[in-house]
């Protein structure tokens, strides 16, 4: 699935904001979205996404509401 075009700091500010609303910690995001539990500090280091990798955590966060919803 294709998702649109977001900056990183954009990115970083969603992925942010959809860890407060599900009581997720970054690390562990970053560990369930990519593999990679340093996904964030590096977000916050200015490093930057290819766009594969933003694909897979969009995809990520889309998955893990749909569960949740499904859940509730």
């Amino acid at each position: 699935m294709k998702h649109a075009l977001i900056s990183d700091a954009e990115m970083l500010e969603r992925i942010e904001a959809f860890c407060k609303q599900h009581n997720l910690g970054t690390a562990a995001f970053g560990r369930a979205a990519i593999g990679d539990p340093s996904l964030v500090g590096n977000l916050r280091k200015e490093r930057s996404l290819t766009l594969r990798t933003a694909n897979k955590i969009a995809g990520f966060m889309s998955e893990y509401r749909a569960e949740q919803s499904a859940a509730a």
